[in-house]
This record gives structure tokens, sequence and C-alpha cells, in this order.
């Protein structure tokens, strides 16, 4: 095998590696806590806007959030759904119906099911996290809320594409002659 060949399957070789590191992706997880206050249904938006995803062509992001109370929900929302839902006031005056719940038509992703958790293909754009108390669960006296976090980061469909084109770049370099 001359130097040509061993350079272009070698090329071959990271490329496929590549993939594979792309497929599994790196998890990140952690624990926080929040205080929380009965909010009767309603949601209650954190001020600081979650983590940007700017690099949604390359890499994507899967988040896992689950928490350790029965009575709590948490949704994710776009700006304007925040500012919509912050406009109808705090302590009263929201609108009837499913309007900034949990059931809310205008929710990413929620869940009123800490068990389960939530699960978010983390999208471009500004997004919020926000919770709330169940309407109608019993009380739990800790206003504290244990939120456990994980997010994996893996290879998008750009960066597999841009791995697709080394493995064939090299293919090619090992038949040049």
């Amino acid at each position: 095998m001359n130097r040509q060949e061993r350079i272009g399957y070698s090329m071959v070789g990271g490329a496929l590696l590549l993939i594979l590191a792309g497929t599994i992706g790196v998890t990140i997880d952690g624990t926080t806590t929040v205080d929380v206050v009965a909010t009767g249904g309603k949601t209650v938006f954190g001020n600081e806007a979650l983590p940007e995803h700017s690099l949604g062509a390359i890499i994507a992001a899967d988040l896992t959030l689950n928490w350790d109370r029965d009575d709590i929900y948490v949704v994710i929302v776009d700006e304007d759904e925040k500012s919509r839902c912050e406009s109808s006031g705090i302590l009263g005056g929201f609108e009837s119906g499913t309007s900034c719940t949990a059931n809310d038509p205008d929710v990413i992703a929620g869940s009123t099911d800490g068990a389960e958790g939530l699960t978010w293909t983390v999208a471009s754009g500004i997004h919020y996290a926000g919770l709330g108390t169940v309407p109608g669960a019993p009380s739990i006296s800790n206003s504290d809320v244990v939120l456990d976090y994980e997010v994996n980061l893996h290879a998008s469909f750009g960066l597999y594409f841009l791995f697709l084109l080394l493995g064939i770049a090299g293919f090619a370099y090992t038949r040049m002659s």
C-alpha cells in the first residue's frame, strides 16, 4: 500500500469514527433547586432566557428535565408566548381556559409529570422555562423543587454531511494516480 492510499484510507476511517462519535455525542447533566410559590395553575417564567442554541446546523441538543414533586408542571415557550402570558398579569387577570398554563396550545414543550419529565429538542431562538403548580393538586409544604437536567449534544445533519464529504474525499484520494 503506497503513501497516498494510506492517507486516503485514514481519511475514510477517520470519517467513520467521527460519524460514530457524532452519533454517541456528549451528555451534560446536573441538578438545580428552584424556589416555588403556589401559582394556582398559572405559569411563572424565569427572568433570563435559556441559553441560545446557535450551532443548530452542526450540533443537535436534546434536553431531558425531571423534577421531584407531583404538584409542579414545567413548560418551555418562545419569547412571544412569555410576553403574552406576562402581560395578562401575575396575580390574576389571566384569560380563562387553558391559556398560560401547562395545557396552552402555544407551549413548545411541557409536562405535568415530574417522573416522566419533559423532553425537548432544543431549537434556535429565544426560549424561556416556566413552571407552576397544578391546580387542585395537594399542596406540598416544601417550597423548593429539585430539577434534574440532562443535555445530550450530538451531531446534526450538517456535521454528518461534512463527515461524509471527508470519507468521500479520502476514498477519491486513494483512487488518484
